[in-house]
C-alpha cells in the first residue's frame, strides 16, 4: 500500500503525451467535431471545452443582460509583461579565459572555432534545467504531434510543461543562458584576437628591424667586394697608362744605337698577353 504522505511521481513526457493521444482518440469518436473534419486542434481543445450542439444551447439558453461593450483600442493600456533578459538578470554573466599561446616549436594549438557547442555550456558552468531546449525540441519532434499544426504543437508542449509543475519560461532562461554563454565566447576569441595581433605584431615589427640591418650590413659587405674589384682595375689601367710611357722612352733612348735592328723595347701589350685594360665578358 503506497503511502498517502508521500507526493505522487511526476509523470514523464512520454506518460503525458500518450495520456493526450488517448484522450484525443476518445474525444474524437464521440464528438461530431471530429466526423465533420475539425482536426487535432478541436480534438485537443476537447479536453477542456464541451461542444453543445446548437438547440441544446438554445433551450438552455437564459437572457441575459446586454455587456458593455469594449473598450476602444486606444483607451487599453497593455501592461508590459517580464523581458526575457530579466529571466536570468540576477545570474552572472559567463566567463571564459583564452588559452596560453602556443611556443613556436610546439604543435598547432586547437582550433577553437570548432569547438563543440556542449563543451561551451560546460565550460560556463550553466545551471541545471528542469527543461532545457534540447528536452523542448524532443517534445516538438514527438511523434504525437510531429506532424500537427504549430499552433497544435504549442499547447500541446504547455500541457506537458504545466504537467512538469514549470511554465515556458524555463527553457526560455535556458536558451538566453546558452546564448549568453555564446556571446561570451566570441567575446574571448575576439580579445584573443586582438592580443595576438599586438603581441605578433611587435615581433615581426623586430625581425623586420633584423632583417633590414642584416641586409644593411649584407650590402655594405658586397659594396666593399665591388670596391676591391674596382679599385684593382684602376690600378692595373693606371698603370697601363704609365709604362706605355715608360717604354716609349725607352725605346727612344735606344733606337740610335741599334742599327736598324728591330727595337726590343715593347710599348704596350705584347701580342701574346691580353689585354688587363680592356673590358672582359
Amino acid at each position: 500500500m503506497s503511502n498517502p504522505k508521500q507526493p505522487p511521481r511526476p509523470k514523464t513526457t512520454e506518460e503525458i503525451l500518450r495520456e493526450m493521444e488517448a484522450m484525443s482518440g476518445d474525444s474524437g469518436e464521440s464528438s461530431p467535431s471530429k466526423e465533420e473534419g475539425g482536426g487535432a486542434l478541436k480534438s485537443l481543445l476537447g479536453f477542456f471545452v464541451k461542444v453543445v450542439p446548437e438547440e441544446e444551447a438554445q433551450q438552455g439558453k437564459k437572457p441575459v443582460p446586454q455587456a458593455a461593450p469594449p473598450p476602444t483600442p486606444a483607451a487599453r493600456q497593455p501592461q508590459p509583461g517580464p523581458r526575457v533578459k530579466d529571466l536570468v538578470a540576477g545570474e552572472p554573466a559567463p566567463r571564459f579565459t583564452p588559452p596560453p599561446a602556443p611556443a613556436p616549436s610546439s604543435a598547432p594549438a586547437a582550433d577553437l572555432a570548432a569547438k563543440p557547442f556542449d563543451e561551451i555550456y560546460r565550460e560556463a558552468k550553466l545551471p541545471a534545467s528542469p527543461c532545457n531546449v534540447d528536452e523542448l525540441a524532443k517534445l516538438f519532434e514527438n511523434p504525437t504531434i510531429s506532424s500537427q499544426p504549430l499552433n497544435v504543437k504549442v499547447i500541446a508542449v504547455n500541457l506537458t510543461l504545466s504537467a512538469k509543475g514549470i511554465n515556458a519560461e524555463v527553457p526560455v532562461a535556458d536558451a538566453v543562458r546558452r546564448d549568453r554563454a555564446l556571446d561570451a565566447y566570441q567575446a574571448m576569441l575576439a580579445e584573443r584576437a586582438l592580443m595576438t595581433e599586438k603581441r605578433n605584431s611587435a615581433k615581426v615589427q623586430q625581425i623586420s628591424q633584423e632583417v633590414e640591418e642584416y641586409l644593411k650590413r649584407k650590402q655594405a659587405e658586397m659594396d666593399a667586394l665591388r670596391a676591391e674589384v674596382a679599385e684593382a682595375r684602376r690600378q692595373s689601367a693606371e698603370f697601363s697608362v704609365r709604362r706605355e710611357v715608360e717604354e716609349k722612352r725607352l725605346a727612344e733612348l735606344i733606337t740610335p744605337f741599334l742599327e736598324g735592328k728591330p727595337n726590343p723595347v715593347t710599348v704596350g701589350n705584347q701580342p701574346d698577353q691580353p689585354d688587363e685594360t680592356a673590358p672582359r665578358a
